[in-house]
C-alpha cells in the first residue's frame, strides 16, 4: 500500500527472494517518497503516517503522526538494500533514522508510545502504546554498525564510534542499542551474533582483515560461556573466515569467552 506506508518490508523482502527486481525496485521508490531525509529528529526517517490514531490511539484525529510503526518497518527494505549496494549512502541515511525511530518513543518509565503528535496545540506522545509493538520489531532486526568510507566526510561508523583512524586501521567502539550487527561497507561484510555482543570492530585497509572484540550479554543468557559469531558477505567482494581455524557449526563459529569474560578474533580473506 504505497500510500500507507504498511507492507512494504514484506513486498521487498519476498521479491528480492524471487529475483523479482521490478518489484523491488518500485517498493524502494515508494519508500524513498515518503521516508524524507531531512535534520530533525521526528521526520528524519519517518515514515508518512496520518490516520492511525484513530485506531490505536488516545487522542483520535487525523495528523501527520511522528515516529509511528512505519518508521522502524520502512527502514529495514533502505538497510538491506544498503547492504547490497554498498556504495548508497541515501539508503543508509535515512533506513539508520527510521530504524533508531522506534527509541524516541520510550520514556524514562519504559513506557512506549504509538506516535507523537505533531499538531502544534499538542506536540507530545499519544498515552496509547496503539501499534508500537512492529515498530520496535523493526528496530530490534535492523539496528546495528554500519561502517563507511564516505568520499566526503571519510571513515564514518552509523551506530558505532570511531575512536582510532591511524596506521591504516580503523577502530569502531560499537554503541548500537543490540550491538549484534556489524556492517563493513568496503568490502561488504555482515557479522552477526547468535550470541554475546559487541564491543570494538577494528578494519585494516590494506589486508581488509578485521579484529573483532566480544562479550557476553546482559540480562537472560549473560553466563554463556561462548560467543557465536556468523559472517555474511552481501556483494561476494571479500570472503573472510577466522585467523585461528575455527571450526562453523551450524551456520556459526562458536568463541570461547576468556577469564576476563571477553573474546578477541581475527578475521582474514
Amino acid at each position: 500500500m504505497a500510500w500507507d506506508s504498511t507492507g512494504q518490508e514484506g513486498v521487498y523482502i519476498w521479491s528480492a527472494y524471487f529475483d523479482d527486481e521490478r518489484t523491488t525496485t518500485n517498493t524502494l521508490n515508494s519508500i524513498i517518497a515518503y521516508q524524507p531525509l531531512i535534520p530533525h529528529w521526528g521526520y528524519n526517517g519517518n515514515a508518512r503516517r496520518y490516520w492511525d490514531n484513530i485506531y490505536g490511539g488516545k487522542i483520535l484525529r487525523i495528523e501527520r503522526q511522528i515516529h509511528h510503526y512505519g518508521s522502524g518497518l520502512n527502514a529495514l527494505p533502505l538497510l538491506a538494500a544498503f547492504e547490497a549496494s554498498p556504495d548508497d549512502y541515501h539508503l543508509l541515511r535515512v533506513g539508520f533514522a527510521g530504524v533508531n525511530a522506534p527509541l524516541s518513543s520510550i520514556d524514562e518509565a519504559g513506557f512506549a508510545s504509538a506516535a507523537f503528535h505533531s499538531f502544534i496545540d499538542t506536540l507530545k506522545w499519544d498515552p496509547y502504546s496503539g501499534d508500537y509493538g512492529p515498530n520496535f520489531v523493526g528496530h530490534a532486526l535492523g539496528t546495528g554498525t554500519f561502517i563507511i568510507n564516505h568520499p566526503d566526510f571519510g571513515w564514518q561508523a552509523f551506530g558505532g564510534n570511531v575512536v582510532d583512524k591511524s596506521d591504516g586501521i580503523v577502530k569502531v567502539q560499537v554503541v548500537d542499542a543490540v550491538r549484534r550487527r556489524i556492517f563493513i561497507a568496503s568490502i561488504g561484510a555482515l557479522l552477526t551474533l547468535d550470541a554475546g555482543v559487541f564491543d570494538t570492530v577494528s578494519f585494516d585497509i590494506s589486508t581488509n582483515a578485521v579484529t573483532v572484540t566480544i562479550a557476553p550479554a546482559t540480562g537472560a543468557g549473560a553466563d554463556a560461556p561462548n560467543g557465536r559469531l556468523v559472517i555474511e558477505q552481501t556483494d561476494g567482494k571479500v570472503l573472510l573466515k577466522p585467523e585461528d581455524g575455527l571450526e562453523e557449526e551450524a551456520g556459526a563459529y562458536t568463541i570461547p569467552f576468556n577469564a576476563d569474560a571477553t573474546a578477541r578474533i581475527s578475521l582474514v580473506s
